[in-house]
């Protein structure tokens, strides 16, 4: 046997030390975090293709492309990767609301422009149908939004931009006005106006006529205390 057909290396060698890089890269383990973020990420994508009920251990693996036992091991049961994604789309909802309050205190928005916004984040999240779903099941899972809910009314309050503000003790009912005709609307809205054969954005026209008219009311109010 010569030296160079001791030497020499196949092709085959070469394409089956490259197959096992690539499935060791493939097999690379995730971090904690970037597993969970991934893993609420599919759930995300679940819900709103699928709805909260497909929102599984074994439906967010498989969307992973891991093992069923991988994501129990990192999330124990469905109902944490469900609060998991409550947690998240819940803090996106209440984000919006302030983000949109203080636009609208700002005058860069209008009223229908804010409800067009919670609305939105309500029916194209999937965190309408979510909040549905937890609230069907009695679940306490639910207890965060309304804990964060009753503080959003101090935090937008206690914003000091120019505008019309409600104080304090008139924004939950100004809150409430908008986030349950949104919720509402996220499950069952396109169907029930389509069946009083009502125009798609006839809610959403309804609830920014009725806080345009408590902004105006308000806002004289104020005009009339600061002269008097």
């Amino acid at each position: 046997m010569s030296w160079a057909s001791l030497t020499r290396i196949e092709p085959s060698h070469i394409l089956s030390s490259m197959t096992i890089v690539a499935a060791s890269q493939r097999r690379r383990r995730r971090q904690p975090y970037e597993l969970r973020a991934e893993a609420i990420a599919a759930a995300r994508k679940i819900l709103v293709e699928d709805g909260p009920a497909a929102i599984t251990l074994q439906a967010v693996a498989a969307a992973l492309g891991m093992t069923h036992g991988s994501i129990t091991h990192h999330f124990g049961t469905a109902a944490n990767l469900q609060a998991a994604v409550a947690d998240v789309l819940i803090e996106q909802l209440l984000a919006g609301v302030r983000s949109g309050a203080c636009a609208l205190k700002a005058g860069t928005i209008d009223e229908a422009a804010l409800v067009d916004l919670v609305f939105d984040v309500f029916e194209e999240t999937g965190v309408g149908r979510l909040i549905g779903f937890l609230s069907a099941s009695g679940s306490p899972l639910l207890r965060p939004l309304f804990e964060r809910l009753a503080r959003l009314s101090r935090e937008i309050a206690a914003d000091q931009q120019e505008g019309s503000a409600f104080t304090e003790s008139e924004l939950p009912t100004i809150i409430e006005s908008v986030v349950t005709p949104a919720l509402s609307a996220s499950l069952i809205g396109a169907e029930l106006l389509q069946a009083l054969d009502l125009e798609p954005f006839h809610t959403r026209e309804r609830v920014a006529r009725h806080l345009a008219a408590q902004r105006a009311i308000r806002g004289i109010e104020l005009k009339g205390s600061s002269s008097g």
